[in-house]
């Protein structure tokens, strides 16, 4: 079966490879950390569960959510927590019937309209008979909302991992679809009007091994999407409100087998777009190279981002406050194994390093990863992902806040 990555994150060590140190550009560190940890709800208290974050949305200081996954054992549940500006508390969601389900994506449009995207699938069986997953906030009660899945049956799927939108009536999720039959997967996008999903078609050509990673929207004839070619070359689609079509993207080729990935989109305006990203398998050594790509209204453009750690860093998600305010968050993994948040931020001239705590830790290293940012105005940012606690068997969620106001 074709290769699918983007299953969930964060990323931390399922997806950390082995590395050695190579050289990394250089970036300032701007002074003292703007990030504090905010304690966070784990459903699964103690019990043999991973329970994670993989994105957040906020629609203000006081109204924001973050979504994942509770995986108890081989079985996994939606994990969806509400922020209300003091504290961050679980909600319960319905689950698809006879199905393990989880969310990728969040979007927070207002206190009585949220949506949540993701995936379902067989009870038994990860990567089998995948369905697309969505539910919708109503300012009382979360309810699935039926989703299209272009492709079913055998080992073929559907899967959604980015949403965004305009409004109310002009909502975008992408993800992908797995041709079992053909086996090929190819971009998936799925558009709410306000009154039910449909599935446009997609511009992937015959033969793609294409994947949708997130997605942003700033007019109805202005969407992009961002993702990968199978993790071997950048990705990135635009709707013109007519139809979607594949931009050209640069990739970086250190080595004979690199692997690139944009992880994450954030819009300024329509000349002034960001996505974020990395590179793996660094001369063919497993080492990760973090950047961003920028769109200036005519053509992408790749930055490199400051990289740290002995083993490298990468990028997992971005949000554009302003045109001189864009952060981006992921990861960093030390030579002794440690894995530490990493915050990034432009300000108009270049990207530095923002230092960002660390709480997690396991057998004397530190264990912690950001696997999505959002803006919330004032100056106020959040950033959701996972750590490890001692004394547990797994991970469990990570929020941080910083009020730069």
């Amino acid at each position: 079966m074709s290769r699918r990555p983007y299953r969930h994150r964060p990323i931390l060590g399922a997806f950390v490879f082995v590395f050695v140190l190579l050289a990394s550009p250089a970036g300032a560190t701007t002074g003292t950390s703007v990030w504090k940890v905010v304690p966070t709800p784990n459903p699964g208290g103690s019990r043999v569960s991973d329970i994670t974050f993989s994105g957040v949305s906020a629609a203000s200081t006081t109204d924001a959510w973050a979504v994942g996954i509770d995986q108890s054992g081989a079985f996994r549940h939606p994990l969806v927590e509400r922020w209300d500006g003091v504290h961050w508390r679980a909600v319960r969601v319905p689950e698809p019937a006879g199905r393990q389900s989880w969310f990728n994506g969040v979007l927070d449009l207002s206190p009585t309209d949220a949506w949540a995207v993701g995936e379902s699938t067989s009870p038994t069986a990860d990567n089998q008979d995948q369905r697309t997953f969505v539910e919708h906030w109503d300012g009382t009660e979360w309810s699935i909302v039926p989703s299209p899945n272009p492709v079913v049956g055998g080992a073929s799927g559907d899967v959604l991992q980015g949403i965004a939108g305009t409004g109310p009536a002009d909502l975008w999720a992408t993800g992908w679809v797995h041709d079992d039959p053909n086996n090929e997967n190819v971009l998936l996008f799925e558009h709410f009007d306000g009154t039910a999903w449909k599935a446009l078609p997609t511009p992937s050509p015959p033969g793609a091994e294409q994947f949708g990673a997130d997605i942003t929207a700033l007019a109805s004839d202005d969407v992009w999407a961002v993702g990968s070619n199978a993790l071997q070359t950048t990705l990135a689609a635009h709707w013109n409100g007519r139809r979607w079509s594949i931009v050209p993207t640069p990739s970086l080729h250190d080595g004979i087998s690199p692997l690139n990935a944009l992880t994450g989109v954030t819009a300024v305006a329509r000349n002034d777009v960001w996505a974020s990203g990395y590179e793996g398998n660094v001369n063919n050594q497993n080492f990760m190279e973090p950047y961003v790509l920028h769109w200036d209204g005519t053509a992408w453009a790749l930055v490199l981002t400051p990289n740290l750690g002995g083993e490298g860093s990468r990028l997992n998600a971005a949000t554009a406050l302003s045109a001189t305010d864009v952060w981006a968050v992921g990861q960093t993994q030390e030579l002794d194994g440690s894995i530490l948040t990493l915050t990034e931020r432009f300000d108009g001239t270049a990207w530095s390093v923002v230092p960002s705590p660390d709480p997690g830790s396991v057998g004397g290293l530190l264990v912690n990863s950001l696997s999505g940012v959002a803006g919330a105005g004032g100056g106020v940012l959040y950033a959701v992902g996972a750590q490890e606690i001692s004394g547990q068997c797994c991970l469990r969620t990570l929020a941080l806040q910083t009020n730069r106001g």
